[in-house]
């Protein structure tokens, strides 16, 4: 071989190699840039400490782990979520339960007006859907007799159709009632 083809040979395996390894050098430093605040990191933090227990669990219930270790372990793990738990609400300032409660209520109060002027609208729509129903449900019978839906599936049907196309029944002739 001549030191042309070798040092080209060696140029594409290093190119190959730094085009492989940049997603694992980049990871650590994007992984440093989504962290933008200690809020963030606590909550990947729980959100890891709560998967670390779910596993632990099931790996109990699996056989895996002794009684004992899953005990102390478990025990180990709530007391770390506990910690960050309160770190996240000291960040937060511990917003109170009344002070959501009283925030949904305003926003219902506010709400309230717009839905009684809307209701009025709303029941003379519904009266004219039911009389709209009404009147298609008074239309089913054909003038010669027969329906003119199948009472099996509901397909629409000719009057001088005797069975259904698409299921098959038997269409009876039916009287008009008008």
């Amino acid at each position: 071989m001549t030191a042309g083809s070798i040092l080209l040979g060696i140029a594409l395996l290093t190119a190959v190699g730094l085009y492989l390894a940049y997603p694992f050098w980049g990871a650590s430093q994007r992984g440093r840039q989504e962290r933008k605040n200690q809020r963030d990191w606590l909550v990947e933090q729980k959100d890891a400490l709560l998967a670390q227990i779910q596993a632990l669990d099931f790996d109990h219930e699996t056989g895996k782990i002794p009684t004992e270790v899953h005990a102390f372990q478990r025990t180990r793990l709530m007391a770390e979520a506990t910690e960050v738990l309160k770190q996240l609400d000291s960040l937060t300032g511990g917003v109170s339960d009344e002070a959501i409660e009283a925030a949904i209520a305003r926003a219902r109060s506010a709400q309230a007006p717009q839905t009684k002027a809307a209701a009025a609208p709303r029941a003379a729509v519904d009266e004219e859907m039911e009389q709209a129903i009404a009147r298609v449900r008074q239309q089913k019978t054909a003038v010669n007799g027969r329906t003119n839906f199948c009472p099996q599936c509901g397909t629409r049907v000719s009057g001088a159709d005797k069975f259904c196309a698409a299921c098959g029944h038997k269409l009876t002739p039916v009287t008009a009632t008008s």
